[in-house]
């Protein structure tokens, strides 16, 4: 996917709940940088919430940075250069853990979200024996669920697979698409591509029942600390987006036609796998967390660890309380 840059302003003059009327946000705007990486889930949910103007409604002229890492989005919330973002789990958690000044406010998808896609001839998970994997970088999200995944089928993921760094979902698919590879994790969103160019869907990881911190908003504490009305804006038209993208279908349809330039029939199974997979309560549990931070080797081995200095989940439950 081509990244877009835009530019995230938000007013929170006389802020005093989330729900602004139309004349504040004619008021003074002030600026936010949002990063966002990924494409699918809650990527494309937040991009459409930006693109209906549902961030103007709560005071925010929001364009967002796109960023091809969650590393990279983690180093600029924690420099404050974008104090917010959307990012994966593991990633916000490894920078939190070694000492990155950042609060996960939002989880949008706690479960494993990517489908599993091997080449043409092969069709079923044994078959992966022997082949090559592509991640997007060892220690990575996608290097994690690769890892668990090969394990679920009961080869070593060291030994019986040959696990190869290449980027992102979009650069995973072409790797895959040209024969570089033969497996890889990738998004929802990139699976009528991947139909298209003749790979096969070998295993869906959503179907594994288990509680998994994935999609996150991360802010930075200066931020939450100085400014909350602010950090509550940006959840409050996150959540509305939410909402708008599961009443509205048809106006989410045509946001993601035009994103993906899909047939009518692909881009509806695009829509109906995020809205599966995105909730419309986005709180930071603890327990889809505490399953993330257990997936980082270097972070379980330190015992037990109290998440709750991580996590601060109160923008979430005011503007969830605001809706009731």
């Amino acid at each position: 996917m081509q990244a877009s840059i835009f530019l995230c302003i938000v007013s929170f003059a006389g802020f005093a709940t989330f729900c602004v009327s139309p004349a504040i946000v004619a008021a003074q705007l002030t600026p936010l940088n949002f990063v966002y990486t990924g494409i699918g889930g809650q990527s494309d949910l937040i991009r459409f919430t930006h693109a209906q103007g549902i961030f103007k409604k709560y005071g925010l002229d929001a364009t967002m940075i796109y960023v091809i890492s969650g590393v990279t989005t983690t180093q600029a919330v924690a420099s404050g250069s974008a104090p917010m973002a959307n990012s994966n789990a593991t990633d916000g958690l490894r920078a939190i853990a070694a000492g990155a000044p950042l609060r996960i406010i939002m989880v949008g998808v706690d479960q494993f979200q990517h489908l599993f896609v091997a080449r043409s001839g092969i069709k079923t998970p044994k078959e992966m024996k022997g082949k090559r994997i592509a991640v997007s970088r060892y220690g990575a999200f996608s290097d994690i669920q690769t890892r668990f995944l090969v394990r679920q089928w009961g080869m070593d993921p060291d030994r019986d697979v040959q696990i190869l760094q290449i980027g992102n979902s979009a650069a995973r698919a072409a790797a895959l698409a040209g024969g570089a590879v033969d497996g890889a994790v990738v998004t929802a969103g990139l699976i009528p591509a991947a139909k298209r160019a003749g790979l096969n869907i070998i295993f869906d990881l959503s179907t594994i029942q288990t509680k998994f911190a994935n999609a996150i908003v991360i802010a930075n504490d200066s931020l939450i600390k100085e400014r909350p009305g602010l950090v509550r804006a940006a959840v409050a038209a996150i959540i509305d987006g939410i909402k708008s993208w599961r009443t509205r279908p048809e106006t989410a349809v045509d946001f993601l036609k035009k994103a993906y330039s899909s047939s009518d029939a692909e881009t509806q199974e695009t829509y109906r796998e995020i809205t599966r997979l995105v909730r419309a309560e986005p709180r930071p549990d603890l327990l889809g967390i505490q399953n993330a931070w257990d997936s980082i080797p270097e972070l379980k081995v330190r015992g037990a660890v109290d998440l709750r200095r991580f996590v601060e989940p109160k923008f979430v439950e005011e503007v969830l309380k605001g809706h009731s």
